[in-house]
């Protein structure tokens, strides 16, 4: 193998190019969108657990969003299991992903791609060697990768085509592609599946397709596994060749792409019509502009803790548990647990509004 750029062969269909175009839409309805700034940093979080949460299940994680939302709410923690330790290195992870896409200095290569694999199995057994390239042949299901001593220059290759900028491909097409191309050389003894799916989300919020990092592509993947999986083989047929074509994997990809965008489209219209619903009737409720921002917290996490509701108001420790008691007692707040172990969980605005 040389190191001339990697040269991928595909065709945008009208079918992909019918994707790309809702996706453009899609982007530009997020991208005008107003969101204040602390509301964004909560559906950033959220977003983290859901793609934490989805490719560690792609790769056969019993743990669901909830338990991994438990796992990331938690500064220091002690994983009981694979599953959830997998959960943790994966919100480092894209910890780093977010960190990454603002960082438009440091070019995307082969040490950042080896670095998101050091993250993702960041605690596997040293035979696995995280973050170096495979001594040997591995296999997965019935597809074979390229033999060992072909990796680094493959790897070298496909480094160099990342980092031209003026390749005049769309970001939908380039992340994509660079998806399906990490996981062809399958580098890494492992997480090459979850390095993959971090790089495409990478390359996507380095692009002007960011979606104000709150897509999810990952949650989109797991919904449609089997898909997923299958459209992968249509492309890499059972051994890795070069000049394969990309063309049934984009068509999958960007279908993929306008469905997490649409429904993240829905999702965040939904949020902000009850967050504008929140904001209007708390002062009518007799709630504090913090009370409706902790209430707003928990609507959007699904609970919300005596310690969450300190760091999202900055009140002290008394002030937080009178705030949450007039809550509790206001109806907008069930209770559950004791003493520390309390958890708020948030009434629908609709039923308080129900009630006589």
């Amino acid at each position: 193998m040389n190191d001339s750029i990697f040269s991928p062969q595909y065709t945008i269909t009208s079918t992909v190019q019918a994707q790309i175009d809702e996706f453009e839409r899609n982007q530009w309805l997020i991208q005008n969108l107003l969101l204040m700034p602390q509301h964004e940093e909560w559906l950033h979080r959220d977003v983290r657990v859901s793609r934490a949460a989805s490719t560690t299940r792609i790769e056969g994680s019993a743990l669901e969003e909830e338990a991994v939302r438990r796992l990331a709410a938690q500064a220091m923690v002690r994983a009981e299991s694979e599953d959830e330790q997998d959960n943790i290195n994966a919100l480092q992870a894209y910890e780093f992903i977010d960190f990454l896409s603002d960082q438009a200095d440091i070019p995307v290569d082969e040490l950042v791609v080896r670095q998101l694999n050091r993250y993702f199995i960041a605690t596997a057994a040293p035979n696995l060697t995280p973050g170096a390239y495979r001594k040997g042949q591995n296999s997965v299901g019935g597809y074979q990768p390229p033999d060992q001593g072909d990796v680094p220059g493959l790897m070298r290759s496909f480094a160099l085509w990342l980092r031209q900028e003026d390749d005049g491909l769309h970001p939908a097409v380039k992340s994509g592609l660079a998806h399906l191309h990490l996981l062809a050389i399958h580098p890494f003894w492992d997480g090459n599946g979850r390095t993959s799916r971090g790089l495409e989300t990478l390359l996507l919020q380095r692009s002007s397709f960011d979606f104000k990092k709150l897509l999810s592509v990952e949650a989109t993947l797991l919904a449609a596994k089997d898909e997923y999986f299958s459209a992968i083989s249509r492309s890499l047929g059972s051994g890795f060749q070069d000049g394969y074509d990309a063309t049934p994997w984009l068509e999958f990809s960007t279908s993929a792409l306008v469905a997490g965008s649409r429904s993240l489209v829905e999702q965040t219209t939904a949020w902000h019509k009850k967050m504008s619903e929140l904001y209007s009737y708390g002062p009518e409720a007799g709630l504090s502009t913090r009370q409706t921002d902790g209430l707003m917290y928990a609507n959007q996490m699904g609970q919300i803790t005596r310690g969450a509701y300190l760091e999202v108001t900055g009140v002290s420790m008394a002030t937080a548990s009178r705030d949450l008691a007039d809550l509790v007692s206001k109806g907008f707040l069930t209770l559950e647990g004791r003493t520390r172990d309390r958890v708020y969980h948030p009434v629908p605005v609709e039923q308080i509004k129900e009630r006589p």
